[in-house]
């Protein structure tokens, strides 16, 4: 018997009942007005927390010039940005993803296309047992 569909949100995470309406700092505030703390960080994202006000500013700034767009075309923040994480690691070039998932297929690629273009015969990729690395195939292939 099929049940009635509650949610048109297909139920990757199990079924849902607690809901947040807004977020202050590092708090949520449930639709209850309950307050917690926001230990995922909306899964690493929030690492200036919710409604952080430079964030805002920053954000309303930018809505106000331009919201988006593609790497087909020069983005001199973007550039700027690039140059400032490479200055401060060990990288020479940067590829800026729109999710977790992009960046392991991105990071599969690279390897890949190291390794066989150096004929190295390394064809093993470590990963983390039972660790999420995303939805795509090749994110999938990783986990165990």
């Amino acid at each position: 018997m099929v049940s009635k569909l509650l949610s048109n949100v297909m139920p990757t995470y199990g079924s849902k009942t607690l809901e947040f309406v807004k977020g202050k700092g590092c708090y949520l505030y449930s639709s209850q007005n309950k307050k917690y703390l926001d230990f995922a960080s909306g899964i690493a994202v929030n690492s200036l927390g919710h409604c952080h006000p430079k964030l805002i500013n920053a954000l309303n700034k930018q809505s106000k010039q331009l919201w988006h767009v593609s790497n087909l075309y020069k983005i001199k923040k973007q550039e700027q940005f690039a140059k400032l994480l490479c200055k401060n690691s060990f990288a020479d070039k940067v590829f800026f993803t729109n999710s977790g998932a992009e960046s392991i297929e991105c990071g599969i690629k690279i390897i890949r296309g190291y390794h066989s273009y150096h004929k190295t015969k390394k064809t093993e990729i470590i990963t983390f047992d039972g660790a999420f690395h995303g939805r795509t195939y090749g994110a999938l292939s990783a986990q165990k």
